[in-house]
Formats: C-alpha cells, structure tokens, sequence
C-alpha cells in the first residue's frame, strides 16, 4: 500500500498552554523513517492501522498474515497490500518485512511476540500487551536477550495530548498532581466472542479499561497501592464493568471501564494550581483543556476564557486530527532507525507496572485467565511485587 502526504499536522499550542508546556517536542508523523510494516492479523484494528499509517506517514505495508490464506487475501486486496501469507510464521519470515504490528486476539500476543523476536523482527504489540505481567516479562526478557526493538502499542501515549500533558506535568508550573482520573465506557450491543470470551483473554479491563488505567499511570507514575471492584458480564466468566483505585506516596488515580452504560469518556488531571483536561474521548487525537490558578488560589488577570473551572484562566488546544496510528508507528521507526530496543515514552517497566495492577483488578474481580492466576496480597489493597 502506497504512503501518501499527511495533512496539516496539528494546530499551534495557545500561548498559556505553550508556556506551562515549555519545552515540549511534537514530532510530525510524515517526518519520521520510512518502514515496510507486516502486520499479524486482519481484524478490525489491523485494517485501521493499515489505513492510517500509510495515510499519515512515509511508510508503507508490505504484508499481510492470518491464519487462512483466504482471510489474508481478503484482506490485502481491499487495502492494495502487495503480499498475503496463509500462517503467521509465513509472514514473520517474509524479508521485505522491517517491522511487525502484531493485532491478533489477546490470549495469542505472548507467543507472537516472542516468535517475532527469535526471528529477529522488530514488533509492535498491540493493547493489551499481554494476558498477564508474567507475559509481559517473558517477552521483555527475550527482547532483552536478543537486542530486538519492541514497544507496547498503548497509542495514548504516543498522541499530541499527552506529549503535551506530561511535559506540563514534568515543568511543575501548576504544582504537585493531586487526583488522575480516566473514565471510557460504552454499550455492546451484541457478544463480541474476544471480548466474552475468557479463553481468549476477555473482558472490559484488558479491552477497554487498560486505556483508562494507562492514562492514569502516564502521569500518576507506578502506584504503591491498589484496590479494585467489579462486575462480571451477565452470562460470562468476564467483567463488564470495572473501578480502579491507585495510590501513591502524594496522589491517588481513579480508572474506570463498563461495557454496561454510555458516559462521557474522559480524562483529568488535578494539579495543586490547576488542572489538565482531556474532555472527550482522551483515548482519540483530540482536545486538552487546561485551567491555571494564580500561586495562591486567585483568579488569573487576563482576557482569557474563564469557562469550565471556576476562577481559573482555562485555555483550550484542540490537536484533532485524522487518524491516530501514525503517532505510534512514526515513533517505533524513529526507535528502529536509531538503534533501540524500547520506547522512552512507552517503556518495557511502564507496561509492565500497568499489566500488574490489570492483574491485580481482575483478581478482585474474580476473572481468571487460563495459566497463572493473580494473586491477591493484601486486606486493603494490593502490593506490586513480581508475581
């Protein structure tokens, strides 16, 4: 599939947002090296990313693999993919392949993951990492070992938004981060066998909730503590909705998910002088909202639009744009280019404390996956120690 030119990158950042975010870089996607990508799977995912990467950067999409030749095929003819593979050992092998986006059902990451990396491909995984930290190790440890690039496909990360929020966050200009809070929440209508399906890895948290609890974490930091309650889905040994606390020595971060009910999917972040919104869909390029208090509590004198927090100078900075992929994908041939092994922004500790608490809220939920169960460790919460 050919790459085309990308339009207009993002907007500028309003002068309020530019200085409380000073020395923040946005990194244009079509800037980045190109990559030939194959990518595992042909779902619904997979078509997006075959969609936007090409779309939005220099990069392009070599190859295709499924399990049947047929789907494969189906596959690469509606997107103008030159190749189709029948296995995905097929398409691991293929050397007109640079990196790997791996986007198959979450009980089959690990061994993918770690297929990709005997060959000595570069991969992308796609959320969830992994069914477990204990997965999620495993396949760190053989990246480690083989000296092979692999990064956690949580594009949150890798959005403008974000960028923008942890570098407001790291300058300090609004304080100490008091509360984190990430909600994403919606109806399905009918049973999606991957998410109801236990076996394959099934469930609000690992589908939707690890947006919420990754955004948290983003700015929140590895939590010393973490409690969790849930429901499972009528009819299935899954949840379907779920509430995350998670503590550490100065914050405390809320994540929520539900497959049960509509409500509006947002993240804030709560500063001691200010607060950093992400009103609508956060888990999508979209809007930051920050809202600054004066040093000692006072309205801002200036022209600015006080709307949204009461005595605040609140300015908006809407980074919409179209697509998403090209962010995580423009990132991972920036890190191939160079050398690395892991991302700066998503890196292997990151995704690993993230699949700790995931293991931990599922215990508490009562979701086993098959192998090793989470275990529980405590009356009050949870302990992040290695499993």
């Amino acid at each position: 599939m050919t790459s085309t030119t990308s339009p207009a990158f993002v907007a500028e950042l309003p002068t309020p947002i530019a200085r409380l975010a000073e020395g923040v870089e946005l990194l244009d996607p079509v800037d980045a090296p190109p990559l030939r990508w194959g990518i595992l799977g042909a779902g619904h995912i997979a078509r997006r990313f075959a969609r936007e990467v090409p779309a939005h950067t220099r990069s392009t999409i070599a190859a295709v693999g499924a399990r049947e030749l047929s789907r494969a095929q189906v596959f690469a003819d509606e997107l103008a993919i030159e190749r189709a593979h029948g296995s995905y050992a097929d398409l691991i092998a293929d050397p007109d392949v640079d990196a790997i986006y791996l986007a198959t059902i979450n009980s089959t990451h690990r061994d993918l993951a770690l297929a990709c990396i005997r060959a000595g491909k570069p991969v992308l995984v796609e959320k969830p990492f992994a069914l477990n930290a204990a997965e999620t190790r495993d396949v760190f440890a053989a990246a480690e070992e083989h000296g092979v690039l692999v990064v956690d496909g949580m594009w949150t990360r890798f959005l403008p938004q974000f960028t923008v929020a942890r570098q407001i966050a790291a300058n300090g200009l609004l304080g100490r981060l008091v509360t984190a809070h990430a909600n994403f929440a919606g109806i399905m209508h009918a049973p999606v066998p991957r998410i109801v399906d236990v076996e394959q890895g099934g469930g609000a948290l690992l589908d939707i909730g690890v947006y919420s609890i990754a955004a948290v974490h983003d700015l929140l930091g590895p939590p010393v503590e973490v409690a969790a309650a849930g429901n499972l889905l009528p009819g299935y040994a899954v949840d379907g909705s779920a509430s995350v606390i998670m503590r550490t020595a100065s914050a405390v971060g809320t994540a929520r998910c539900s497959f049960e009910g509509r409500a509006p999917s947002r993240a804030e972040f709560v500063f001691e002088r200010g607060v950093v919104e992400l009103p609508a869909e956060f888990f999508v390029p979209g809007m930051l909202r920050v809202s600054e208090f004066d040093r000692d509590g006072s309205e801002q004198a200036s022209d600015e639009s006080t709307d949204g927090v009461s005595g605040a100078l609140t300015t908006e900075w809407d980074a919409t744009v179209p697509g998403g992929f090209q962010f995580e994908a423009a990132e991972f041939a920036r890190l191939l280019t160079s050398g690395s092994t892991q991302s700066p922004v998503m890196p292997w500790q990151a995704s690993i404390e993230i699949m700790e608490v995931l293991d931990q809220a599922r215990a508490a939920i009562g979701v086993v996956y098959p192998g090793k169960p989470p275990r529980r460790e405590a009356s009050l919460g949870w302990s992040l120690s290695p499993a």
